[in-house]
């Protein structure tokens, strides 16, 4: 008995159940902070990206030595303003032209496009680098 008195006293004397309760109460708070933050971040970051965009390269075809036409394929949500970065390559990989390509925006989720690539030197490759959701320049 006298030991649980000792250890009250020593409990009241340097507030350690207190000091116990509050550590555990301010660590569920984090926690509960911690989660709730990354909840909002993966709903405002651009996690869900409505607006995806895949692009699928067809082939190309040299007109002469200074340009080819290129041939792929974009899909996209329909009505959604996208553009392209067509590279074409030498031999040793180096780049020997490139376009941006502005496409039209049509109600069709899925449409092929070909684009005029004009090169410095002669071509062995050609393929789409990236294509990206335009965005709206009247809200600038």
């Amino acid at each position: 008995m006298q030991h649980s008195q000792t250890a009250q006293s020593l409990e009241d004397r340097y507030g350690t159940r207190r000091r116990a309760s509050f550590d555990r109460r301010f660590a569920w708070i984090a926690a509960a902070l911690l989660v709730a933050a990354g909840i909002a971040f993966l709903l405002f970051s651009g996690w869900q990206q409505p607006n995806r965009v895949a692009f699928q390269d067809i082939g190309f075809t040299k007109q002469g030595e200074t340009s080819l036409d290129m041939k792929f394929q974009v899909t996209t949500e329909p009505n959604t303003p996208v553009a392209c970065a067509v590279e074409a390559l030498n031999t040793s990989k180096a780049t020997v032209g490139w376009k941006i390509v502005e496409l039209p925006v049509t109600e069709q989720q899925s449409h092929t496009v070909t684009t005029r690539v004009v090169v410095t030197n002669p071509a062995t490759a050609a393929s789409v680098r990236d294509c990206w959701v335009i965005e709206d320049r009247a809200a600038d």
